[in-house]
C-alpha cells in the first residue's frame, strides 16, 4: 500500500498530541513514530493475538503507527489519562485530515508478563519506568462510517443526573 500519510500530515497529528492538555501542564508523554515496515508488521502480529482489536478492526496496512508512551515520574497521578488525551487529540487530527486511525489501548495495569504492553515495550526498547498507553495506527480509511452517534438529548442531564427538562430550551436558544 502506498504511503498515504504525508510528512506534513504526520507533523500535524503529532503536534495535536503535543498540545493535548495535561494535569498542571506536566506533558508526561513521548511519542514513537513507527514507519519501518518490519516493525509495523511485528506490532500488528502482537496486536492480532489480543482481544484489544475487536469488531473487525485491524492495523495491518497502515502507513504508520504512533506509540504513545508516558512517564509516571512526571505525573504519578494522571499520566494514564494524560496519555489518553494525547492519543485522542492525534486520532481527531488524523480524522480531520481525512485519514483513519484506530486507537488500541495497550496499558496493562498489572504490568503482566506477556501483555501486549510488555511485548511492544520490548520490541521498541522502551525503558522502565516508561509505560505505553496506546498505539495509534494511521492510514487511509478502509471503509466508511457504519454507525450513528447517540443523540445529545440522550446524553445530556441538567444540574443533576436524570434531569433532561431543559433540552428544548437549550435547543431554541
Amino acid at each position: 500500500m502506498p504511503d498515504v500519510v504525508s510528512d506534513e500530515g504526520i507533523l500535524a497529528i503529532l503536534e495535536a498530541g503535543r498540545w493535548a492538555p495535561s494535569w498542571t501542564n506536566t506533558q508526561p508523554w513521548d511519542f514513537i513514530l513507527v514507519r519501518d515496515p518490519v516493525t509495523k508488521d511485528k506490532i500488528c502480529d502482537i496486536a492480532k493475538n489480543t482481544l484489544l482489536i475487536v469488531n473487525g478492526g485491524s492495523i495491518e496496512g497502515c502507513s504508520c503507527i504512533v506509540v504513545v508512551c508516558v512517564d509516571p515520574r512526571r505525573d504519578p497521578y494522571h499520566y494514564i489519562e494524560d496519555g489518553a488525551v494525547a492519543t485522542q487529540n492525534m486520532a481527531l487530527a488524523a480524522h480531520s485530515l481525512g485519514l483513519s486511525s484506530y486507537w488500541a489501548g495497550v496499558f496493562d495495569l498489572g504490568k503482566a508478563n506477556g501483555s501486549m504492553e510488555q511485548k511492544v515495550r520490548e520490541l521498541l526498547g522502551v525503558p522502565d519506568p516508561i509505560r505505553i498507553v496506546s498505539i495509534l495506527p494511521i492510514g487511509a480509511p478502509a471503509y466508511g462510517k457504519t454507525g450513528e452517534r447517540k443523540s445529545l438529548r440522550d446524553l445530556l442531564h441538567y444540574d443533576k443526573y436524570g434531569n433532561r427538562s431543559d433540552y428544548l430550551k437549550l435547543q431554541r436558544d
